[in-house]
């Protein structure tokens, strides 16, 4: 077919004779047109060539019923298509849309949320985890994947899970490496934060205590640090948090080393008596080691 009949409209018998040619991309290629009937997207979402079915898969004038024959599809990139399609529609759905409209798409991201294979429910979770207004409960279903690869992006960064959904999926358990992307969440709230701690993934924990924009309370932070001195892995994210306590940082000084010591001492934001108990610290630390003889 080429570019010039490719731009002329054709008509509804034209349509359907090419829609039964022998040679799959005549019918692909077809697929593909703008101005074909609904009733020739539908038979050709049902073609044998899964590069036809792909192309039906990806268009948005598909009609309703043929992407819910699409979306229960054998071939793994025709599945992969309708995400394709909904990473185009998912940004523009608002509660203004037609019900029927959304309805129909909710229904497409709840049934590829459910696929059997993970490299769908992954790029369907690429696609939702930045959209404001993607369903509730599809979100939660992809955060409670097993796949780390599923339930990493929405656990990370989609701002439809609640405080509530993170610390039911903490308390659930989440994929292996969940409770590390929770812990990278810009602004972690307190309650989340206290079950991460109440986990006791020294690597969720380093995450979390890494994260500048994280809200620990004061009394965690501090039951933290006295954990922390066989927990080499929390030193440096310790002495980086925004605020330490008089209390914490005094007790960091006593066991972190001597390069993360001097980053503590070197802290701006520090108050008087924070930067004197700190100062005091080091002058104890340096004596004890001049008394030794090593220099």
């Amino acid at each position: 077919m080429t570019s010039k009949s490719k731009n002329k409209a054709i008509s509804y018998e034209t349509a359907r004779g090419l829609a039964r040619a022998l040679d799959p991309k005549v019918r692909a290629d077809l697929a593909r047109r703008s101005d074909i009937k609904s009733e020739i997207l539908y038979f050709l979402a049902d073609d044998e060539s899964p590069d036809v079915r792909r192309a039906i898969a990806e268009k948005e004038a598909t009609l309703d019923q043929a992407n819910e024959l699409l979306v229960k599809d054998a071939d793994n990139g025709v599945r992969t298509g309708l995400v394709a399609k909904i990473a185009r529609l998912a940004p523009n759905l608002n509660v203004d849309e037609q019900n029927q409209v959304h309805q129909t798409t909710h229904d497409l991201m709840s049934n590829l949320a459910q696929d059997q294979i993970a490299h769908v429910r992954t790029v369907l979770s690429e696609t939702l985890k930045d959209v404001a207004n993607a369903p509730a409960d599809v979100i939660k279903r992809l955060a409670m994947d097993p796949e780390i690869d599923v339930a990493g992006p929405v656990l990370e960064f989609s701002s439809v899970l609640t405080d509530d959904d993170l610390s039911e999926i903490i308390h659930s358990g989440p994929a292996s490496g969940g409770l590390g992307s929770i812990s990278r969440r810009h602004a972690v709230g307190e309650g989340v934060a206290d079950a991460i701690v109440a986990t006791n993934d020294e690597d969720a924990i380093a995450q979390l205590i890494g994260n500048a924009s994280a809200q620990i309370r004061e009394e965690t932070l501090d039951r933290l640090v006295e954990q922390a001195e066989n927990v080499e892995l929390w030193h440096a994210p310790l002495v980086a948090r925004p605020k330490l306590s008089t209390l914490a940082a005094g007790r960091l000084a006593q066991f972190i080393a001597n390069y993360l010591l001097e980053q503590l001492q070197s802290r701006s934001v520090f108050d008087e008596d924070t930067l004197s108990a700190v100062t005091r610290i080091v002058h104890q630390r340096l004596g004890e080691v001049e008394g030794t003889g090593i220099v």
